[in-house]
């Protein structure tokens, strides 16, 4: 039995795992997620802000006082769309290497899909036909099996980068969001190799779209993973969402992390055009993802 901890430096949350892993056999000891915005006006100014830099040291400083209690034996810290992007991710790596000790890999969004898959498909099973879609800060990975194999793309829009485009004002206007809406069908893969999968919602948007769903007065990460939503509950939940100001968006979902209600109608509002555009009449949520791909994949 080994111990070991994954570090998830995601464009809107970093994020720990620490588990034990036995014979290709992982089990969770500890999981925890903080909204950092890393991502936070990087698609004006190009670069992670000094504000930014600080909530994600931060963040790491709590994650290495958990690690440092539990003996950990390997830590693996990757970084997503926020340091691809930024002209000023080599700095910002370094920082992070100098004070805690460890090297951050900055990995593709193809390379990214493959460890997400990795994490997914470990705690669902035998699944063919499926779908697995990322929503990000930044980005957005469609990862999906064809002719034996599976194949990871990524898209330029997140929740941090369509909120800054189209979500600045909570509740948006109508026209906005059909803005909104034209930005992300234009962007969306034309691919009918899409159509009809068994789709396998990972990551924030989903965790929180799922907490929304069963009506959570505290985040169960337990009681989401599997969670299984048609598409009218996320056409439901997205005009819902769609009337409230971020106030009454805290007040009205207590299961949701305060600090996701400036992002979350961007994120249910990609999630609902994506399951429109593939034909989609059902999503299941993973609470297994790239943290869990990250650890599975070395041992």
């Amino acid at each position: 039995m080994v111990k070991v901890a994954s570090i998830d430096l995601g464009s809107n949350s970093t994020r720990l795992l620490i588990a034990d892993i036995t014979k290709g056999t992982l089990t969770t000891i500890c999981k925890e997620h903080q909204v950092t915005r890393m991502a936070d006006k990087l698609s004006e100014s190009k670069i992670i802000s000094k504000e930014a830099t600080k909530r994600v040291l931060k963040a790491l400083a709590g994650y290495f006082k958990t690690i440092n209690r539990n003996n950990i034996e390997n830590i693996q810290i990757v970084g997503t769309a926020a340091l691809r992007d930024a002209t000023n991710s080599q700095e910002i790596t370094k920082k992070i290497e100098k004070r805690f000790g460890y090297e951050v890999e900055i990995v593709s969004g193809e390379e990214e899909g493959i460890l997400t898959s990795i994490g997914v498909l470990n705690s669902l099973g035998s699944l063919d036909n499926f779908l697995i879609v990322d929503i990000g800060g930044r980005s957005t990975e469609f990862i999906y099996d064809f002719d034996k194999k599976i194949i990871s793309k990524s898209l330029n829009i997140g929740v941090v980068s369509l909120s800054e485009l189209f979500f600045n004002e909570l509740p948006p206007l109508k026209e906005t969001v059909l803005l909104a809406k034209e930005y992300i069908e234009s962007n969306l893969f034309e691919s009918n190799i899409f159509n009809e999968r068994v789709l396998v919602g990972v990551a924030g948007t989903f965790t929180s779209l799922a907490s929304i769903f069963l009506e959570q007065t505290q985040f169960n990460d337990k009681e989401i993973h599997l969670t299984e939503l048609k598409n009218e509950d996320v056409y439901a939940i997205n005009e819902e969402l769609l009337q409230l100001n971020e106030p009454q968006i805290i007040t009205s979902y207590k299961g949701l992390d305060p600090k996701r209600a400036r992002t979350i109608q961007a994120g249910i509002l990609l999630a609902k055009e994506i399951i429109s555009k593939y034909n989609v009449n059902s999503i299941k949520v993973s609470n297994s993802d790239i943290l869990e791909g990250l650890i599975l994949k070395k041992y």
